[in-house]
């Protein structure tokens, strides 16, 4: 393409060099330019991509998109701008003949269920016989591929060539985890979306955003920028209004008299909400009023917050262009996301779980779902991650004891800090909820090697107990140090079983 033809799609710039030059490629990471490609230097949080420069030039970059001052004496043509990220994504969107375009794009922003709801969507077009791909925390996946997730919104260039990858490949819809990292970095400029999902917003990257209220400003660009400036028609917001932040979010859509639908397990939602239902270890049982009528629908999934995630994927559905046996029979056939309460078998009959909270409210929702389901005990193993908000250790601390029957604090992924010393953050939680030290059958316990306690979890469950083991999910590995080793509790847990 042009670069005269690509710089169309930005604002405020200069210009040193020529225009009339042939771009073959896009980068940001100057070992991936190939001669002709274009480099976009990036400032991160770590190095300056700036500093790359003559190596994206010595391989052959005529094109360098930079903040800051011009370089003298390269030999490429120079792009200056104020946003380096933003104009990435600018740019990648035409480089790549607006991929999001050809298809229905769903994005899903929120602290929690935002991988079981994508999930839930890829299961339910793919059962209504529709090509579809999946973006997020675990993985991405289209016709029949799945690759690992560097995190859980790609950055904006990667982004659009898998979209250009899926329309190829004749996707119809599309589904996408939208973090608020992804958000406050523009990974998702040029995106154009369909619809937009916000579950929820609870405490967790406070290390990042520094504030709930900077979280949920980020959180909103999902809704007021990118699905506002979509070209698509019909375009729909889809809100959980259970969420003090959701009811805050739709007042300002309702100001903004842009179109909205609610859901929550009470009618104050007034779109998609519970007339009944009934919880069990075997699943859930419901019937959902909807603007389309009564839809009933039996899910082996457990619990309140699944429920609330079957009505957004409900909503969606409908949005999207399915008929209601069509999300029916794809609700009856979703078996939920890798490490959301995932269940594991176990001969002896206990009710073991792997789920990937990894935040105070998480955490609750999780233990006070299986609290109603009526165990004998709930024994839960947590720990929390390294090198983040160190302010929701003690509150996860408290909500795994106090609604526990034993806490098993281990190690996470410690990353650079010492695990004791995280644990050390994590226990003032543990004491202020009355658990004492274990003794008998209940109390807490701590052990920092997380292969020791889940090994002592099992030992010590019976068969009418329900363990948690909770924070890593779908992961499998642990990072020390730098360092990632594997480790899945899955599997660690079956091979302690001798089930593997």
């Amino acid at each position: 393409m042009k670069l005269a033809e690509l710089l169309t799609s930005l604002t405020d710039f200069q210009i040193r060099g020529s225009t009339d030059i042939d771009v073959a490629g896009i980068a940001y990471n100057s070992n991936e330019v190939k001669p002709g490609w274009m480099f976009v230097a990036i400032p991160g949080q770590k190095t300056d991509g700036r500093n790359f420069i003559p190596q994206a030039v010595a391989k052959g970059a005529t094109t360098l998109v930079i903040e800051g001052e011009f370089f003298d004496k390269l030999r490429a043509t120079q792009i200056r701008v104020r946003g380096a990220r933003a104009s990435l994504a600018r740019l990648s969107a035409p480089f790549f003949v607006h991929p999001t375009r050809d298809f229905y794009l769903m994005g899903v922003t929120g602290t929690n269920g935002k991988t079981t709801l994508t999930y839930l969507m890829d299961t339910l077009w793919q059962r209504a016989g529709f090509k579809s791909g999946l973006i997020g925390t675990i993985a991405c996946r289209f016709g029949g591929a799945e690759f690992p997730a560097a995190c859980t919104t790609p950055e904006s260039r990667d982004l659009q060539e898998i979209f250009s990858r899926m329309r190829n490949g004749g996707v119809q819809k599309v589904c996408m985890e939208v973090s608020s990292h992804g958000l406050e970095l523009s990974r998702v400029e040029g995106c154009q979306f369909n619809a937009s999902v916000f579950t929820n917003l609870t405490r967790d990257h406070l290390d990042f955003h520094r504030s709930m209220e900077n979280y949920f400003c980020s959180k909103e660009k999902l809704f007021f920028h990118h699905l506002k400036d979509s070209s698509k028609k019909n375009k729909m917001a889809f809100v959980g209004l259970d969420d003090p932040w959701g009811k805050k979010l739709v007042q300002k859509l309702r100001k903004n008299s842009f179109p909205f639908a609610t859901y929550g397990m009470t009618s104050q939602s007034r779109d998609y909400f519970p007339r009944k239902f009934s919880y069990s270890l075997q699943g859930i049982r419901a019937e959902v009023r909807t603007p389309y009528g009564p839809l009933f629908l039996e899910s082996p999934l457990v619990g309140e917050f699944n429920l609330l995630n079957l009505m957004a994927g409900i909503a969606v559905g409908f949005h999207s262009g399915l008929s209601a046996p069509q999300i029916q029979e794809g609700i009856g056939h979703f078996q939920g996301a890798p490490g959301r309460l995932e269940r594991i078998e176990d001969p002896g009959g206990r009710k073991i779980f792997v789920d990937y909270a990894h935040t105070p409210d998480a955490l609750k929702n999780v233990l006070q779902t299986l609290r109603a389901l009526k165990p004998e005990r709930i024994i839960t193993l947590f720990g929390c991650g390294g090198d983040r908000d160190k302010g929701k250790r003690a509150r996860m601390g408290y909500q795994a004891a106090f609604l526990s029957d034993v806490c098993l604090v281990t190690s996470d992924n410690p990353r650079t800090e010492d695990p004791q010393g995280i644990i050390n953050q994590i226990m003032p939680g543990v004491r202020r909820a009355s658990l004492r030290p274990f003794r008998e059958k209940r109390g807490y316990l701590v052990e920092p090697d997380r292969k020791q306690a889940i090994q002592k979890a099992l030992e010590m469950s019976g068969p009418r107990d329900v363990l948690l083991i909770a924070g890593k999910g779908h992961e499998d590995y642990q990072i020390v140090g730098s360092i990632k080793f594997p480790f899945s509790d899955q599997k660690i847990v079956r091979e302690l079983m001798g089930t593997k």
